[in-house]
């Protein structure tokens, strides 16, 4: 399994592994990815992630993507772990700990001083794998997001 940066000709690919996880819960993504918004969003001039991806022969076995933030609590930069997803059948083989151990070793060359991501309720293999990587829970967190008619309804608050 090698692990790398994704490159631009297997944006297709890359969208396909991103719908299917976005389609994990049985739900229809809100816009289902297609190779022309990985290329224009994760291959571009200024890319919105960095994009790993393990490679298993010529097919991708997965892909991790992640963004640098700054923590407050450490004062320090972190590396937020946007999604991490291994195609079933590639799965019990290391491509998952093989993609996060590589984006932690980029955060680290990066300044980070951890990794930090969320983890969907119900997820037990996931979380069973998170903790055999050592990763610890919070605890006391619980993510919530604002789009939709919420989103912009609280944007439109600010002062232009």
């Amino acid at each position: 399994m090698i692990v790398r940066e994704a490159k631009a000709g297997e944006a297709d690919e890359v969208a396909d592994l991103i719908n299917a996880i976005n389609s994990l819960d049985g739900e229809t993504p809100p816009v289902p990815m297609t190779g022309a918004i990985v290329a224009r969003d994760l291959f571009g001039p200024t890319p919105r992630a960095l994009l790993l991806v393990a490679a298993d022969g010529a097919r991708l076995a997965g892909f991790v993507t992640g963004n640098l933030i700054y923590d407050a609590a450490r004062a320090a930069p972190a590396m937020m772990v946007l999604d991490l997803y291994v195609r079933p059948e590639c799965r019990r083989r290391g491509a998952a700990r093989a993609l996060m151990a590589a984006l932690a070793a980029r955060a680290r060359s990066d300044g980070a001083g951890c990794l930090w991501w969320g983890v969907d309720q119900g997820d037990d293999e996931a979380t069973a794998f998170y903790n055999a990587i050592g990763a610890a829970s919070e605890g006391w967190f619980d993510g919530r997001i604002l789009d939709g008619a919420a989103y912009r309804t609280l944007a439109d608050e600010a002062a232009p």
